[in-house]
């Protein structure tokens, strides 16, 4: 984990500099004209768990968006994706945290699709015990905002975490899982 968490920081780094040679924006967000155009949403959806004993279940939460003031591209956007989503099935409680930039491209008027990567951060708590998981996945989005500002939102998204210990004989295992996700929102 720590060898693909160290290769995307260099990817990034790389990647940052490459971009702003091609007129990409780093720092966007002090730059003049920056506009973050943030977006609150409530999420619900399905998420379904890789670990052995815990079963798919929905899931709620909440999610704030906006435009990424580290890194814009010259044309279309990147979102920035920051959710906080509870799970609860099977004596098991999942709590995640994840940062998801997104790269957006607008298909029709109000239509934007996109995808990016995500870090995230899951705390579970079981009968036995409560360990935390660091996550890398990927995910895939649709937005709509059909009259501003509602905002209407879907999302595909694979994780893999690292390996932790869930007590009661289950020994060392990870959390990795998809989810899937509406999202109905208010833009600012």
């Amino acid at each position: 984990m720590k060898n693909i968490l160290g290769g995307a920081v260099i990817g990034a780094l790389l990647l940052s500099t490459t971009a702003h040679a091609e007129g990409w924006t780093f720092l966007a967000g002090a730059k003049e004209g920056y506009k973050a155009e943030p977006t609150i949403s409530l999420m619900a959806g399905q998420m379904s768990p890789g670990t052995s004993g815990v079963d798919s279940g929905s899931l709620t939460g909440i999610e704030l968006s906006l435009n990424c003031p580290l890194l814009q591209p010259p044309t279309n956007r990147i979102r920035q994706q920051l959710s906080v989503t509870k799970y609860d099935k099977s004596s098991v409680k999942i709590t995640s945290i994840e940062l998801n930039p997104h790269y957006v491209v607008e298909v029709s008027p109000g239509l934007e699709l996109g995808g990016g990567p995500g870090l995230g951060y899951i705390m579970v708590d079981t009968p036995n015990k409560n360990p935390g998981f660091w996550g890398l996945g990927i995910g895939l989005s649709a937005h709509y905002t059909a009259m501003p500002p509602l905002f209407i939102g879907a999302e595909y998204r694979y994780q893999v975490t690292t390996k932790e210990d869930f007590g009661g004989g289950m020994g060392k295992d990870n959390l990795d899982n998809s989810r899937v996700d509406i999202k109905v929102g208010y833009s600012f």
